[in-house]
């Protein structure tokens, strides 16, 4: 499960990596007056990632180990 749960958080990197260095550059384009790696690093990224980390992770019990 820590395999899938850091291939995810690594994907949400790697989608802010592709605006910065992509083609066009797409993290310039703006949305509502902000560009578009400010929402996707600043906004959607952040709530991806705990909505993922509350999806892997459900109990509130402590890990097995």
């Amino acid at each position: 499960m820590r395999r899938r749960f850091g291939l995810a958080l690594g994907l949400l990197l790697a989608g802010l990596a592709l605006l910065v260095a992509g083609p066009f550059d797409l993290g310039a384009v703006r949305v509502a007056g902000v560009s578009l790696l400010w929402w996707y690093g600043g906004a959607v990224a952040p709530v991806l990632a705990a909505l993922l980390t509350l999806a892997l992770f459900p109990s509130g019990r402590s890990p097995r180990r």
